[in-house]
């Protein structure tokens, strides 16, 4: 809690004047400039540009610093969602912006440029993972060298400040980990999921520890929490409204068989049957459906999405209580055959304006289908040829920039 002192230093930091010419005496006075007007002025700049200002004086610094300037920079950010590439070259990872279109209503072809903001050291997606991508912040875990070992640990990153912070190693001697990165709106607070098994050969594939790892604490360390259910995380998750979706296995060779709900506030685990006739085969997409959970997948032989795909399948979940699902069929139109041509996509995910976005793994160019208006948009981003069928690109959808400077 902030002393009487701090708060008054706080607000002091915010008198920035404006001279008044028209001095009855002839001098030359100044006023204070309401808040909210700073703010407004400040809100308009471009994150390099506030980066840049911070450095200035350390009036200007404290100002851009101020949790309610950051919180209301991220909300003005989410009115203009972008697009997030993460590319992998040469043992690095770069990160990339573009606008994320939105009421497209005829069929074209489009060409972005997106904008750099960093790169990280990344060993390939053999050897580590994107853990997720919650309120413009991105999780991953890279190799590091420690007292002369490598060792395997999570990074947050920030693409809008240009942070990479490396944070402890998940406590196991297992050997195979699986972690999701969250958010608990409740608390104001990012989590890290972690689950961990044995080697593949032992016959046994379901984790056995389960951990999170809270942010912001003055002690960052794991703890352990209770499964009652022990599985086998599939495929990445999806986190809406404080409770992360992922798919599991529960039991040896019982393949995809069920929808995991992680409560990040309450930390508990509960389990959502799926609906009969939903496959959950291949790799289909979790997606937010109107603050609900969404599943789509592909009509086509084990789920892959390309030309002779007629149509998509949306899972909506209606009551995770009593494991009710509703469906819901597009039909694809006749111009897709030509659009995705010899491509095999993936689902990127839902936008808000009901567009399903779509990409192939290994380049960094998206499509645009709307159920409503029945319409495919190609989008190229221009200069990302280079990156191209190296390595796979994940796209992440509704990146917001957050200028708040990460203190771990």
């Amino acid at each position: 809690m902030k002393t009487q002192r701090q708060h008054d230093d706080s607000e002091e930091a915010l008198t920035i004047s404006r001279r008044n010419t028209q001095s009855p005496k002839g001098r030359a006075n100044s006023e204070p400039i309401p808040t909210d007007i700073i703010f407004e002025i400040l809100l308009k700049l471009s994150t390099k540009t506030i980066a840049r200002c911070r450095c200035v004086t350390k009036l200007w610094y404290s100002v851009l610093v101020r949790r309610e300037f950051t919180e209301m920079f991220l909300t003005r950010s989410s009115t203009r969602p972008q697009l997030l590439s993460c590319c992998e070259k040469k043992g690095e990872l770069f990160f990339f912006t573009a606008p994320q279109l939105q009421n497209l209503d005829e069929n074209s072809s489009l060409v972005v440029s997106p904008s750099y903001q960093m790169k990280v050291p990344f060993e390939g997606f053999d050897t580590s993972q994107i853990c997720g991508h919650v309120r413009g912040l991105v999780c991953l875990t890279h190799q590091r060298v420690l007292k002369g070992r490598k060792e395997t640990v999570p990074m947050i990153c920030n693409p809008s400040t240009g942070q990479a912070l490396p944070l402890p190693k998940v406590k196991t001697r297992r050997v195979s980990v699986r972690t999701f990165f969250v958010y608990d709106p409740i608390g104001k607070l990012f989590k890290l999921l972690s689950m961990t098994w044995p080697c593949y050969g032992n016959g046994e594939k379901n984790c056995d520890e389960y951990q999170v790892l809270t942010l912001a604490t003055q002690t960052l360390s794991w703890r352990m929490v209770d499964c009652c259910t022990p599985h086998h995380p599939a495929h990445d998750g999806i986190c809406i409204d404080g409770c992360l979706y992922y798919q599991a296995m529960v039991g040896l060779g019982s393949g995809v068989s069920t929808i995991v709900c992680f409560d990040v506030s309450s930390e508990t685990f509960r389990f959502v049957k799926k609906a009969r006739g939903m496959a959950l085969y291949g790799n289909p997409a979790l997606v937010n459906y109107e603050g609900r959970l969404g599943a789509i997948q592909s009509d086509g032989a084990y789920g892959d999405i390309y030309c002779h795909t007629r149509s998509l399948e949306l899972w909506v979940l209606v009551d995770a209580e009593k494991h009710e699902w509703s469906k819901l069929v597009y039909a694809l139109p006749p111009m897709w055959k030509n659009v995705v041509g010899l491509s095999v996509l993936y689902i990127v995910g839902r936008t808000s304006t009901n567009d399903i976005v779509l990409s192939q793994r290994y380049t960094s160019d998206v499509l645009y289908y709307n159920s409503e208006r029945n319409t495919i948009i190609r989008v190229k981003l221009q200069g990302m040829d280079v990156f191209n069928h190296l390595s796979r690109v994940h796209t992440f959808l509704n990146h917001v920039e957050d200028v708040k400077l990460m203190q771990l």
